[in-house]
């Protein structure tokens, strides 16, 4: 056993991370090459792999993590890394809540840390994406983001107190209610001010984001009631298994419409019209919903989705979102 556990070739790499083009994702990329030799370390010393073999895939599908298949040819699991230092240590906990509300999920065996970053070691899940699965149109044909939104709406089941847009520790929420976020947090005013300074939005034709705050302010009052958010919750992070299988959140507390909101701005690539009303219509099922309300969380998420289009040079979807954003100026949508 001893002479197996200092192996050379226990430990495999079959492929290496890929690397991002952009700028803007040069510290993700130094990240995961530095991550490279803490891993190999880490699985070799991890108490379900000693003495076994294991074969190590890296994942390419995004660029904010590290992600990677443990093959031990008994058992299959994925290993994802954060690379962003903002990232909440709470995916573990999010996905824990969301499969004690009936939600399939990865089960979670491990959570901790390597280094400056969080890690969940989680059930390896032999399925195709939705996305992978289907065109677009087939999606919409199928009515995939009506699923989507009653999914949604049972993992907004468990209620909590406090907001944050990013948790990036334990200690939870960092603001106690959504007002206090936006009038208090540094990193959503620096994505309001990016987008002024490079003038990828006016008030003219796209509305004053002050004027959105001081809606939603005056929407919520103080309520400090928020639900466990995925915040990136599209058809790459689904699983298109019986029943739908989400992973992949980026976990923060927030105020419901602010998930449903951020899940119809990352599909536009799909069709904005369509996927809004597919998603409103599975989440709210038949209910009564603050319209308002919710088309101003829309446009609080455009604004702090457009520094990083911009950055990485997503011209044709700055552009669908800035007609959509126009659009509900003139109260055509959702």
């Amino acid at each position: 056993m001893n002479d197996n556990l200092q192996d050379p070739n226990r430990i495999t790499f079959l492929n290496e991370p890929k690397l991002s083009e952009h700028e803007a994702d040069t510290n993700f990329n130094e990240r995961r090459t530095a991550l490279l030799p803490v891993l190999k370390d880490f699985i070799s010393n991890h108490f379900l792999f000693l003495s076994k073999k294991v074969d190590i895939t890296f994942l390419h599908a995004g660029v904010s993590s590290l992600v990677c298949i443990l093959d031990t040819m008994e058992q299959k699991y994925i290993l994802k890394v954060p690379l962003s230092l903002l990232t909440s240590g709470l995916e573990g906990s999010f996905l824990k809540v969301w499969e004690d509300s009936g939600v399939r999920v990865p089960h979670v065996f491990e959570e901790g840390t390597l280094g400056d970053h969080f890690y969940v070691l989680m059930e390896y899940i032999e399925a195709q994406t939705l996305i992978q699965k289907y065109s677009n149109e087939e999606l919409l044909e199928k009515r995939a983001y009506y699923d989507l939104g009653k999914m949604l709406r049972k993992m907004h089941a468990t209620k909590t107190e406090g907001c944050s847009n990013i948790v990036n520790d334990k200690k939870g929420p960092g603001y106690q209610t959504v007002a206090e976020w936006l009038e208090s947090d540094t990193r959503t005013k620096e994505q309001f001010a990016y987008v002024k300074e490079n003038q990828l939005l006016n008030d003219r034709d796209h509305g004053s984001i002050e004027e959105v705050c001081r809606l939603i302010i005056s929407r919520i009052g103080n309520n400090k009631e928020t639900v466990y958010c995925h915040n990136d919750f599209h058809t790459g992070n689904v699983f298109a298994t019986e029943p739908l299988t989400v992973f992949d959140p980026w976990a923060c507390f927030h105020h419901p419409y602010m998930d449903i909101a951020r899940s119809i701005i990352l599909a536009s690539k799909v069709g904005l019209d369509e996927v809004t009303k597919q998603l409103v219509e599975g989440y709210f099922d038949g209910e009564e919903y603050d319209q308002v309300l919710l088309r101003a969380f829309i446009t609080i998420n455009i604004w702090v989705k457009l520094p990083y289009m911009h950055k990485t040079k997503q011209i044709e979807t700055i552009e669908d979102l800035r007609k959509y954003l126009n659009q509900m100026t003139v109260g055509n949508q959702p």
